[in-house]
Order: C-alpha cells, then structure tokens, then sequence
C-alpha cells in the first residue's frame, strides 16, 4: 500500500482454486509476522491499529485476517447494489424486484493492437454481468474499494462503471478457440446501429 492509487500493487486472479491457494499462502506468512504489541508507545501498523484478533476467520464472505485486511468476495449486499446499477443503465427501475444476476464473474477484456511488426494484445480486467436480458461489462475499482473502517469519506470514483452493455436477443453467436486454458470467449453481435431488426418485420415480409 501507498499514499496514493499509483503507489498501492493489487493482485488478482480469475480462478477460485488460485485464489483460495493464494489466500491461504498469504495468511500463513502474514501469521509468521504477527507480533505482541509493545506496552510502550511505539509507531504503530497500519492495519494492526484497527484489530487484535490472533486467527483469520470467515464472516459472510468476507476473509478478515488478524491485522483486519478484508479479502471480500460480493456478498448479498453488494449483489443488491449492482442489480440497482444494472436496472439503472437498462432505465428498468419499476422492474428492479424481477431483476436478476444470473452470473458474476470476473474476467479479462482482450484488446488486439494492429498494425505493428507483430500483432499484440493486451488483457483488462473487466466485471461481467448477465442478467435474463443483457450483458455488461463493467469497469471495476479494486483499489479504493472496499472501503476501510477509517475512511472518512468516500472516493471520488465510482466502485462500477459501465464499460459495455448490449441485449440477450442481439447475441447472434458466441465463439471459443482451441487454446489451451484460459479459453477466450468472442461474443457476436447483431446490434447494427443499435437497431432491433425485427422490429419492422411483420407476417408479410415472411410471405412467398
């Protein structure tokens, strides 16, 4: 961590198995660093400030480990703050109780740079959202995010924030190459202009 976004490193990773690894490795070391607090003032942790509990336990889902750094995964909560964020960019408000999150997933946008000696391409992580009706893709700060118990006010920016959004009924097909893992996913729109093209059809059109 550092005094500002640019100084603070953010690992992450798009495998539940890696992660739980990951979590599990970082606890045992952070474990091996824990100290008795001194009775005499001394400058104190950064986080050790804010907690002293010995063991790291789950709450919800929230992983909070004995110097209170939070490993969060989206609970209930945060689930209902992105339903009303996605019924919000669909103008659906009135529909907000139908409104479901069929998938959340974590996952990286791949951007193809052309024209160079050897064609390149750079990974982003982005926030995908499905729900019965349209797909997202969201823009998601993991830096400012989740806030810490002292914060005294919340970031400038936006935890979400809307990347791409097309319809269910506009998906014409979805592609997967024969790479070996990570797949990448190529989803094919037939949004032109954002026009519904069935929308002028009628029985007559279908005619002989």
């Amino acid at each position: 961590s550092g005094h500002s976004a640019d100084h603070i490193v953010t690992c992450l990773t798009r495998d539940s198995y890696n992660t739980h690894t990951f979590i599990q490795q970082l606890m045992a070391v952070l474990s091996l660093l824990a100290r008795t607090p001194s009775p005499e003032p001394v400058d104190k942790d950064f986080y050790s400030e804010f907690g002293s509990k010995n063991t790291g336990k789950m709450e919800n889902y929230e992983l909070i480990h004995s110097s209170r750094v939070k490993f969060i995964y989206p609970n209930e909560e945060e689930i209902g703050d992105l339903a009303f964020l996605v019924a919000e960019k669909m103008d659906s408000l009135t529909n907000l109780p139908s409104l479901n999150i069929l998938l959340y997933v974590l996952a990286f946008q791949v951007n193809h740079f052309e024209g160079s000696a050897q064609n390149t391409s750079s990974l982003q992580p982005k926030t995908l959202i499905l729900t019965s009706s349209d797909l997202f893709l969201f823009d998601e700060d993991y830096i400012s995010y989740p806030l810490p118990e002292f914060a005294k006010e919340p970031p400038k920016r936006d935890k979400y924030q809307l990347a791409d959004g097309r319809r269910i009924r506009d998906l014409d097909r979805v592609l997967m190459g024969y790479q070996t893992y990570p797949q990448a996913l190529t989803f094919v729109f037939d949004d032109v202009q954002n026009q519904d093209l069935m929308q002028n059809l009628t029985l007559d059109h279908f005619g002989e």
